[in-house]
């Protein structure tokens, strides 16, 4: 199957760095609403409300791009408990079998399954650091955001 390919506007953001056509028969979506959708709330709201706008600035959230941004912001939300339960219960747990030993509290899986999605749907809109360094955005067009280290500031 190989490499899945960059989409064309971070090709675009990151100068085009493999100096390969840019197609310009690919489908363009409408630009997506940065409200957020009504079904969510808390730390995924928080973390929609942070990231939408400057997703949206880039041309990277799309109404297509929108259900993607949403797992992204559900695993971000349940990461964060998960790893507020490890902070308070620590790595290692009582096992619920009477016989007083420890085991690996499951709230760490939890927190690495949601870091996996976090990785796997952050990297399509340019999220992770290792995605940032091949953008290019210029001091003209960054909009305030220097380095392009705002998105996860």
């Amino acid at each position: 199957m190989g490499r899945i390919p960059n989409p064309t506007q971070l090709k675009v953001l990151s100068g085009n760095p493999g100096k390969r056509p840019i197609r310009t028969d690919e489908p363009k979506p409408v630009a997506a609403s940065v409200d957020p959708p009504p079904h969510l709330n808390g730390e995924a709201l928080a973390e929609w409300k942070r990231l939408a706008p400057e997703l949206s600035r880039l041309g990277l959230l799309t109404v297509a791009d929108r259900p993607f941004l949403v797992v992204f912001v559900e695993a971000w939300a349940a990461y964060r408990v998960a790893a507020g339960i490890l902070a308070e219960q620590g790595p290692l747990v009582k096992s619920a079998r009477d016989d007083g030993q420890y085991v690996k509290n499951p709230a760490a899986q939890v927190a690495r399954d949601q870091a996996d999605i976090m990785l796997r749907y952050g990297s399509r809109f340019g999220l992770s650091p290792a995605d940032r360094v091949r953008l290019a955005v210029t001091p003209e067009d960054d909009g305030g955001m220097g380095d392009a280290a705002g998105i996860l500031s």
